[in-house]
C-alpha cells in the first residue's frame, strides 16, 4: 500500500482541446475502494477513446486534472476491503472504466471485478495493448453477434486495434475472415493473422469485392470500426439475415431502408457501458481470463507498432488522431 498523501507522475489535462493540453503533473497517488484494486502501473495502451475524451467525450463536468489511459499492465500494490482473488505482487492487466481517472500514471485504482492476471508469456509492454480492444472484439462478436462455424465475416480496419483482434477471434470461432486495410504494414498484418481476403480499400471498391467474394450474398457478420462512410457502405455488404455491428455508433439514414429488406440486425457494441453502468463489472474479467488462456496458449497475439516514453503521450494522441496506426501504441511507464 502506498504511504499516505505521496504524489505520482501523471499525464493529465487540465481542460478539453488539442493534445498539447496533455502535460505532466505531480498528482496525489489513488485510494482504492471497497472494490478497487491500487495498480502500479508498468505499460498502458493508447486507444480513440484517449483523444475523444480529451476533447470532452463522456468527461462533460469532471473535476479537472483529468487522467487518461484506458489500458493498464502492472503490479497490484494495494486493494479494497472487498477484493477477493488477488494479492499485492500479482502482475494483473485492465481496462480502467473511462469516467475515473486512467492509467497514465504512476498507479491507477481499478475496479478488481474487471482485471485479471496478465498472460504469462508477454511482458507488461505487449499485455497493455489488449484489454480494451479484446474486451470489445469479444463482446462484439461472441456475445452480441454470436458468431458461428462457417460463417463469413467482414472486419473493417484489420490491421487497427479493434480489428486485428477480431480477425484471430474469428478464425478461432472457424469463421471465414474478409477484412479491409490500407497501408502496406497493416495488410501485411492482416495476412499474417490469418484473414482468408484482404482488400486494399483504397485500390478495390470493397463493396464489390465483399459481393464478388460471398457470391452476391453478402457476409452473414459485418463488423465496422471506423464509422462514417464505410458504415454507410458496409450496409451493402450484409447478408440476408445478418448481423451489422459497430463499436463507433455512427448515425445513418440509410440504415432502417437497407436493414429492414434483409431481415438484419444492427448492433451496437460500448465496451465502456460496464464502467459509466456498473453493468456487471466481472464480464470484463472474465473476458480477460479467457483471452489471457489463449494468449498462452499461442492463439491470440498482439500487435505493437510503437512503443512511447511516458513524455511522448501527446505525440502518441496525434499519431492516432492522423489514423493508420498499425496494431497499438504503447507507453512504458516504468
Amino acid at each position: 500500500m502506498l504511504k499516505r498523501n505521496q504524489t505520482m507522475r501523471a499525464v493529465a489535462l487540465t481542460e478539453f482541446g488539442e493534445a498539447s493540453v496533455l502535460t505532466a503533473h505531480d498528482l496525489p497517488a489513488p485510494t482504492p475502494g471497497e472494490h478497487d484494486l491500487l495498480i502500479e502501473v508498468h505499460a498502458c495502451g493508447l486507444n480513440p477513446i484517449d483523444f475523444k475524451v480529451r476533447r470532452g467525450a463522456l468527461a462533460k463536468g469532471r473535476p479537472m486534472p483529468i487522467i487518461l489511459g484506458f489500458d493498464v499492465s502492472g503490479v497490484v500494490r494495494g486493494m479494497g476491503s472487498a477484493v477477493n482473488g488477488f494479492r499485492v505482487g500479482d502482475e494483473v492487466y485492465a481496462a480502467p472504466s473511462l469516467v475515473r481517472n486512467g492509467a497514465n500514471a504512476e498507479f491507477v485504482c481499478v475496479d478488481a471485478r474487471t482485471v485479471a492476471l496478465k498472460p504469462k508469456s508477454l511482458d507488461h509492454v505487449h499485455a497493455a495493448t489488449l484489454p480494451l480492444v479484446t474486451i470489445t472484439a469479444w463482446e462484439a462478436l461472441l456475445q452480441r453477434a454470436r458468431i458461428q462455424r462457417g460463417e463469413t465475416v467482414l472486419v473493417h480496419a484489420g490491421g487497427g486495434g479493434v480489428g486485428h483482434v477480431a480477425i484471430q477471434l474469428a478464425k478461432l470461432h472457424g469463421c471465414r475472415v474478409l477484412t479491409t486495410a490500407s497501408s502496406a504494414e497493416s495488410l501485411a498484418l492482416c495476412k499474417e493473422l490469418g484473414a482468408d481476403v484482404v482488400i486494399n480499400y483504397r485500390e478495390t471498391d470493397f463493396v464489390e469485392r465483399v459481393k464478388q467474394e460471398t457470391g452476391g450474398r453478402g457476409c452473414q457478420v459485418v463488423f465496422d470500426t471506423v464509422g462514417g462512410e464505410t458504415f454507410d457502405r458496409s450496409l451493402d455488404c450484409v447478408a440476408a439475415d445478418g448481423r451489422l455491428i459497430t463499436c463507433v455508433g455512427t448515425p445513418s439514414e440509410k440504415i432502417a431502408a437497407k436493414l429492414f429488406r434483409l431481415n438484419a440486425t444492427l448492433i451496437f457494441e460500448f465496451m465502456g457501458a460496464v464502467g459509466v453502468y456498473g453493468v456487471r463489472p466481472e464480464s470484463h474479467g472474465e473476458i480477460l481470463r479467457a483471452a489471457a488462456k489463449l494468449v498462452d496458449e499461442g492463439k491470440l497475439k498482439p500487435h505493437v507498432s510503437r512503443v512511447l516514453a511516458f513524455e511522448e503521450i501527446a505525440e502518441g494522441h496525434r499519431l492516432l488522431e492522423a489514423g493508420h496506426v498499425t496494431g497499438k501504441l504503447v507507453v512504458k511507464v516504468k
